[in-house]
């Protein structure tokens, strides 16, 4: 029964999915541009951006799950850094971890009309990694946020796995944090890659797990541990890696 459902049925019922998340995202998008001027810092609206998430996962049919959450302290600042497999991850993320988060963003997302100002005025940075001037500034202003007491949020290989298997990290987040003396927290997100791969729009109802390591505490490291630091992260990230979780043909 399983079977069908995943690969006879769905299917059908995708399209219908897929135009609800764009009404959706429209109609929230909206909402949040209304209120942003009331509220500067982004903390309020950040929760309709929660809500979204959610929303979005559960019509999706997928379930979430999230394991260390004792290991968050919620008045804490963190730079949190998470190995990245699929567009889901974003949603998983901000609907599980329990904290103000911001996001550091591709600039190419800032164009999509109303959606990419809407995250702009929830607080998220943009930047153009093609502009090394660009990225100084995003990071800057990543650090600012973080001293403000919010957390920011990075994903280190900079663009999402195929195989889930861990890319090269860039030391982007560990000078952050260098900078910042703010403790990096380690995620793992696993079973992403199979609700929605790299490159696709073939959704199929899963299951995501999130993994939270422990704390990393940057000052460990010193003023010139960035490498080290980086090291230290993916070594966290990868020791809760999954590959076989959530992988539907398993299941079936």
């Amino acid at each position: 029964m399983k079977t069908i459902l995943y690969w006879v049925l769905y299917p059908l019922i995708r399209p219908f999915y897929l135009i609800s998340v764009i009404l959706n995202t429209l109609v929230l998008a909206l909402i949040i541009i209304i209120l942003s001027p009331l509220d500067r810092k982004g903390d309020i609206v950040h929760y309709i951006g929660r809500f979204w998430s959610f929303l979005n996962v559960y019509l999706s049919g997928t379930r979430m799950s999230i394991k260390g959450k004792e290991r968050i302290e919620k008045r804490q600042s963190y730079i949190v850094m998470s190995n990245h497999q699929s567009l889901f991850d974003v949603w998983a993320l901000i609907a599980k971890i329990p904290l103000q988060l911001r996001w550091i963003i591709k600039s190419d997302i800032k164009k999509m009309p109303i959606f990419g100002y809407a995250l702009e005025r929830m607080g998220h940075i943009y930047i153009d990694k093609t502009k090394r001037k660009d990225t100084a500034f995003g990071l800057e202003a990543a650090a600012r946020k973080i001293r403000g007491g919010t957390s920011v949020v990075i994903f280190p290989e900079g663009t999402r796995s195929t195989d889930g298997r861990l890319k090269k990290f860039h030391g982007g987040g560990a000078l952050i944090a260098i900078r910042s003396g703010v403790p990096i927290l380690p995620v793992t997100v696993n079973g992403s890659r199979f609700v929605l791969h790299k490159g696709t729009l073939g959704l199929m109802p899963g299951k995501i797990e999130i993994v939270v390591g422990d704390l990393i505490d940057p000052v460990m490291f010193g003023k010139n541990g960035k490498d080290e630091l980086t090291a230290a992260v993916k070594t966290a990230i990868e020791k809760n890696l999954d590959l076989e979780y959530g992988d539907l043909t398993l299941e079936s």
